[in-house]
């Protein structure tokens, strides 16, 4: 079968399946549409999965022999995509177990170490992207289940670590918020009262168009300068 009509063939079938989107340069890949069309959503609903299940499954009977002439690619290339692409696709929600999302993002490293010059690049770190998301929103929801059950502690050290591994996230500026309640609470004498006084203006530096925050966080400065 000609590999164009074999290109189109997929193209329709993501054409028909969302907005009748059509890829006007057929040299394209066939994931970068779909990676691209809804950034903001981090896992795919069951009916998509479904749907890259089936066209990843038909990938095989072109991609050892037609996708190798079209692309120079060769079969040891495409089983490790392949097998990361598969990590990721069955990797789960992020308030479930994470091994597969590190599987993934472990095998499509070692895709861009090994094929450096490869046409799946961009798609790879699209991918990783999504999945990087994924352990990032779930970091921020350790930290926070910790802060809503009041294990001031635990939650801090998971607060502190979530900023430093992830300096911008979109948690960061609610991460950097509740250390600054945790201080409070914690602050049971002069010396811990210091701890709120550098949380407080590491907040205050960072974000000083949060008002509201900032006037409440306020009332426990000087509170605690009473101590």
């Amino acid at each position: 079968m000609n590999n164009k009509i074999i290109f189109l063939s997929l193209f329709i079938i993501f054409s028909c399946y969302k907005d009748q989107h059509v890829l006007k340069n057929y040299d394209s890949h066939i994931f970068t549409s779909f990676f691209h069309r809804n950034p903001s959503n981090s896992n795919f609903s069951k009916n998509e999965i479904s749907i890259l299940k089936n066209v990843f499954k038909n990938w095989n009977f072109f991609s050892k022999k037609d996708l190798s002439n079209f692309n120079g690619h060769n079969s040891e290339e495409d089983r490790l995509f392949d097998r990361g692409f598969n990590e990721f696709i069955h990797s789960l929600n992020f308030d479930l177990d994470q091994a597969k999302t590190h599987a993934a993002i472990d095998t499509l490293n070692q895709f861009i170490t090994k094929y450096p010059n490869s046409q799946k690049i961009q798609e790879i770190r699209n991918i990783i992207v999504k999945l990087i998301k994924k352990l990032e929103k779930r970091d921020y929801y350790i930290a926070n289940t910790y802060f809503i059950m009041r294990k001031y502690k635990a939650a801090s050290i998971y607060f502190k670590d979530f900023v430093k591994k992830y300096p911008k996230s979109i948690y960061k500026e609610k991460a950097l918020y509740k250390t600054c309640i945790i201080t409070y609470k914690m602050a049971e004498n002069k010396e811990k009262a210091l701890d709120f006084f550098e949380a407080y203006q590491k907040y205050v530096k960072l974000y000083p168009d949060s008002h509201y925050k900032i006037k409440k966080l306020k009332t426990y400065y000087k509170e605690l300068l009473k101590l």
